[in-house]
């Protein structure tokens, strides 16, 4: 089998690659499924949950919860440590990535909005098979590799029509360039492909507080199919030196209809605590692969989490007001190898340390940390085991604030 023969052959890759995956080979790269904001540690969960210094990509209405004075600028980036594993072989590799930018604001008692930048799908691979010459002892070597990925830069805005209700869109403009390699002995084949999309996808919120202390949030995604055609050069140089660049035609792909729902728990009689679910669903199986070994599949993720925040009010020392988060999270991929899907099962645990900014206003480092593997269920395939660590800053400035000066 084509892939199989090339992982036993995975190469050493350098410690800062966006990725290493071998499948990050497979049509626009791995696609980034997390958002690394704050509640990664709670298993990545943002459909139902909302807060006044978070700025939620998961669910663009969440925006609706930034307190009124507040200007929030988010920064995240995460390493990744991988191991990839066959029945025949394991391999080591290390993985830095910037994974967020954004700021948000409310412009109004109603309207708020945040621009930002992260990474839509990385590639980053290099391999090697080697076939047998039929009827010879020799072998031809063949090495193949990738880079490159996909950004998205997105304008959410989020609309409260009336007390706790609320709806949201996000604008987005996918962009970016993907090379792949494959060098023999004789001749080298690259293709270059060029991505460029626009679409959007909405959210709503409902907020409601039963008493002072309890608070319930349920909400909902959803983004409609939407066709995308990739731009692809092809330039082939033999070992004479001799080029041949070609514009290839345009590769038919598609961005997926999605939807999913999620609920948060909010208790802050004591010790505030925030217990948090998610859903999500792609219909991936609309886009055909290119790929003999590989077909696409829809894919779903459930994600959990809790918070816990000893003492949000009226902390008695440092501790008391940090906040400590565990999640769990599993994830369908939307790959099928060999026949297999790919699944992922992750844990997670996270702890947001506060601190004050030069304009007084409480800002946090949220530090994260989740273990997991990604795996097919057949016997002997592939499995990566990998532990992710992410840092968030969140830093938050008093917005429209008027200070006296003595």
């Amino acid at each position: 089998m084509f892939f199989s023969a090339m992982f036993l052959f995975l190469k050493d890759v350098e410690a800062q690659n966006s990725t290493s995956s071998p499948l990050s080979i497979f049509g626009i790269g791995e696609i980034e499924t997390r958002d690394f904001g704050r509640t990664v540690g709670m298993g990545n969960v943002g459909i139902g949950f909302q807060s006044e210094n978070f700025l939620n990509r998961r669910n663009p209405a969440a925006l609706s919860g930034i307190d009124t004075l507040r200007f929030i600028l988010d920064i995240s980036a995460a390493i990744k440590f991988s191991e990839f594993v066959t029945s025949a072989q394991s391999q080591r590799t290390n993985d830095f990535n910037f994974k967020n930018l954004a700021v948000g604001v409310r412009v109004t008692k109603r309207w708020t909005s945040s621009v930002g930048l992260s990474p839509y799908s990385n590639v980053g691979y290099h391999l090697t098979e080697q076939i047998n010459i039929q009827g010879t002892d020799d072998y031809l070597r063949t090495d193949f590799s990738g880079n490159g990925g996909v950004n998205k830069f997105y304008w959410a805005n989020a609309y409260e029509l009336f007390r706790g209700f609320s709806l949201g869109v996000t604008s987005s403009y996918i962009f970016g360039n993907i090379t792949h390699n494959e060098e023999l002995e004789i001749i080298s084949i690259k293709n270059a492909y060029n991505i460029n999309k626009m679409y959007f996808d909405f959210g709503a919120q409902y907020s409601h507080w039963f008493g002072q202390f309890t608070n319930i949030i349920v909400g909902g995604i959803y983004g409609y199919e939407s066709n995308m055609a990739i731009q692809r050069t092809q330039t082939i140089t033999s070992n004479t030196g001799t080029d041949r660049n070609q514009r290839r035609p345009d590769i038919k792909s598609y961005i997926p209809e999605s939807y999913g729902t999620g609920f948060s728990i909010r208790n802050k009689k004591a010790a505030e605590w925030i217990f948090a679910a998610d859903y999500q669903y792609r219909k991936w199986s609309v886009d055909g692969s290119r790929h003999k070994s590989l077909t696409y599949s829809d894919s779903r993720i459930y994600s959990a989490g809790l918070q816990l925040t000893p003492n949000l009010e009226y902390p008695e020392n440092y501790l008391q007001a940090m906040r400590f988060q565990i999640g769990a999270s599993y994830n369908q991929s939307y790959l099928k190898v060999n026949g297999y899907q790919l699944d992922d099962y992750s844990v997670s645990v996270g702890v947001g340390l506060p601190f004050v900014n030069p304009l007084r206003a409480l800002s946090y480092v949220n530090i994260s940390v989740i273990a997991g593997e990604s795996r097919t269920r057949q016997r002997g395939g592939i499995s990566e085991r990998y532990v992710l660590l992410s840092v968030n800053l969140s830093l938050i400035e008093r917005w429209f604030a008027k200070y006296q000066w003595h």
